[in-house]
This record gives structure tokens, C-alpha cells and sequence, in this order.
């Protein structure tokens, strides 16, 4: 994964503010923080307090869509 550096003030005060997601618009994303992020593109929880909130996120606002909602949201 490439990292990507922010130098805006308010967006890292929003990081550093302890919430565990931020969002844009209608979309949420989880923050987690990593200590090393490996070439391959996924991240491996090491952390058994990172791999219980990941899971508590995971677990939480994941409506399943139905087909009709996909399509929806594909504008199909």
C-alpha cells in the first residue's frame, strides 16, 4: 500500500480526535492506525484491541443490498 501524507491542519486534528471513523458525504471510513503497511496491498491485525474494534466496525452498519439497491446505486 502507498501511503498517502496529509498536511491539512483540520483533517489531521479530525484523525488525531479519537474517533474511529470519519465521513464524507454518505460515506463512512474506518481509522485504524498501522505500524507498517506491506507492499501487498492488505494489512495483517496483530493487535488483539485493533482486531476487536475492526470486527465490532465490521459487524456493526453492513446492510446487505439487495440486487435491486446494487443496481441502484450503478445506475443499471
Amino acid at each position: 500500500m502507498k501511503p498517502i501524507k496529509i498536511d491539512n491542519l483540520d483533517i489531521i486534528k479530525i484523525i488525531n480526535s479519537g474517533n474511529t471513523y470519519i465521513q464524507v458525504g454518505e460515506r463512512k471510513f474506518l481509522l485504524l492506525e498501522v505500524e507498517n503497511a506491506k507492499e501487498t496491498d492488505c494489512y495483517e491485525v496483530t493487535d488483539p484491541e485493533e482486531e476487536e474494534q475492526l470486527l465490532m466496525a465490521l459487524n456493526e452498519d453492513n446492510p446487505i443490498l439487495t440486487d435491486k439497491e446494487i443496481n441502484e446505486i450503478l445506475g443499471l
